[in-house]
């Protein structure tokens, strides 16, 4: 069964979604057999490490135990909230929809506030796809003058003026394709610098963004990329007839108008408002993703953020990362730059100015249209519950019943990691149940964990991995899970 549109609201968070974590002082001492508590259940190291030394495509890894215990808090409490009413009525729906009812009130804001003309004629129309149509391509020469490795600025100076002579000569009317032959350090040097044609995203984006602005016949200014400098001609420009497309680019254009226009809006109230990133956020930030526990932050109050009538605080942000996994906490923590971090906190910080700006100006979301929210999410954790099949049996109270939740709940985790089933984290769900159960994770068991399958595997009979399984990490839905929070890294980019 397929989750509706709303399934974002049940399994995912809008930024960064983890269970409730102890603090490493408790973890160390009175819970060091147990991986992970939730609604009064437990899961042992034994019992965690026996689940995934099953597999032998996943790595004994601290951070697979974390997924698994996560994964474990959740199921669990969603599987005692359904023994225990069928209908779910624990379940706080109005914080749930939360973030959906903040968008919507940010593009009423948007509506009422920004006024942009999107009539567009035919000829505009034509003129637009001839220069930003999906299929546009130019012929362009270049003439690259290399930088030598570990150039000094003298260097570097030198060079430059020699690619700024030459672009002088060339746009002086000297055959371009004569000077490339004698001046470029490409390979494309003895076809007098032709690339032939190409469409975006083929060469690098400032050699790009330059050739694109040409018109046929036109030398560019001397443009610098990680090859060098370079002088650009364009040849040529060719699009593909837009035929049929009328209606959907114009449309496309309509959209494009829309949101550039929103955009300067945004940009007028960071500026009129004095949005400002506090030049210790970063550090605060990679503290408070480090933490193990984010229930009882020291330091709440401090500002991340500040702009005229308000401030984005630490405790503002770690309420952010509770919808957080583990694994993207830890990226955020170790991985990310602090431009990357910077740009996380502008944007929550924005968020809240226009929400304010939202407040100031009465704009408000009608009652039928949050009605209507409660109504789709309550229809996608009720797909939820369907998919899981923990709906569809009957728990018996006390102690039985608890033993019966284990059962089922291993049974799903069984299934993830095996890959024959889909089990997505709750995120926000599942932070909506932990205000009604108590959950928490114990990372100082992760390790143990780990080390049992090690001994496990080692009383085993080795077998290989099946045929295309990496075994890189826990398996969801079929497939093994990538390694999260690593760039992906493509060929060079030409020229």
């Amino acid at each position: 069964m397929k989750l509706s549109r709303w399934a974002p609201l049940v399994i995912a968070a809008p930024i960064l979604a983890t269970a409730g974590c102890d603090s490493f002082k408790q973890a160390l001492t009175s819970h060091s057999n147990t991986v992970a508590r939730a609604a009064g259940k437990e899961l042992k190291v034994d019992d965690a490490a026996q689940m995934l030394a099953a597999q032998p495509q996943i790595p004994a890894d601290p951070k697979i135990v974390r997924t698994l215990a996560e994964l474990w808090v959740d199921y669990t409490l969603l599987a005692t909230a359904v023994a225990e009413d069928s209908t779910l009525a624990v379940i706080d729906y109005d914080q749930l929809i939360k973030p959906q009812r903040e968008g919507l009130l940010i593009r009423k804001l948007f509506e009422g506030q920004v006024h942009v003309d999107t009539a567009f004629t035919d000829a505009q129309v034509d003129q637009r796809w001839a220069t930003e149509g999906p299929g546009a391509e130019i012929r362009a020469r270049h003439i690259l003058f290399r930088m030598p490795e570990g150039a000094t600025p003298a260097q570097r100076d030198s060079v430059k003026k020699l690619a700024e002579s030459i672009r002088v000569r060339a746009a002086g009317g000297e055959d371009f394709a004569g000077l490339a032959k004698q001046y470029s350090a490409d390979g494309s040097a003895q076809q007098g610098g032709d690339l032939g044609f190409f469409g975006r995203g083929k060469m690098v984006p400032a050699f790009e963004e330059a050739a694109f602005k040409l018109a046929p016949g036109q030398i560019s200014p001397v443009v610098e990329s990680p090859f060098g400098y370079h002088v650009i001609k364009l040849e040529e420009k060719r699009q593909q007839p837009l035929g049929d497309h009328r209606a959907e680019f114009r449309q496309y254009l309509v959209q494009h108008s829309q949101q550039d226009a929103e955009q300067k809006y945004v940009d007028g109230l960071q500026a009129s408002s004095q949005l400002k990133v506090d030049s210790g956020a970063v550090k605060i930030v990679k503290e408070l993703a480090a933490l193990p526990d984010l229930k009882n932050v020291s330091g709440a109050s401090r500002e991340l953020a500040t702009y005229k009538g308000g401030e984005l605080t630490a405790g503002e942000f770690a309420d952010a990362l509770a919808d957080a996994s583990a694994q993207d906490r830890e990226g955020l923590a170790q991985q990310a730059t602090d431009e990357q971090i910077t740009g996380i906190v502008k944007r929550i910080a924005t968020q809240e100015l226009l929400l304010h700006e939202a407040e100031a100006h009465h704009v408000t979301v009608p009652a039928a249209e949050l009605n209507n929210l409660r109504t789709q999410a309550k229809d996608a954790v009720r797909q939820l519950v369907q998919m899981t099949g923990l709906a569809s049996h009957r728990i018996p109270k006390g102690d039985a019943g608890d033993a019966a939740i284990q059962a089922e709940v291993r049974d799903l985790i069984n299934g993830v990691i095996t890959g024959q089933r889909q089990l997505p984290p709750l995120g926000p769900l599942g932070r909506a149940l932990q205000k009604h159960y108590d959950a928490d994770v114990y990372a100082a068991s992760f390790a143990k964990v780990a080390d049992k399958m090690k001994s496990i595997r080692a009383t085993q009979p080795q077998v290989a991995p099946p045929a295309g399984m990496p075994g890189q990490q826990m398996p969801q839905g079929g497939q093994p899970m990538p390694p999260q929070g690593m760039p992906q890294q493509g060929p060079p980019q030409g020229p």
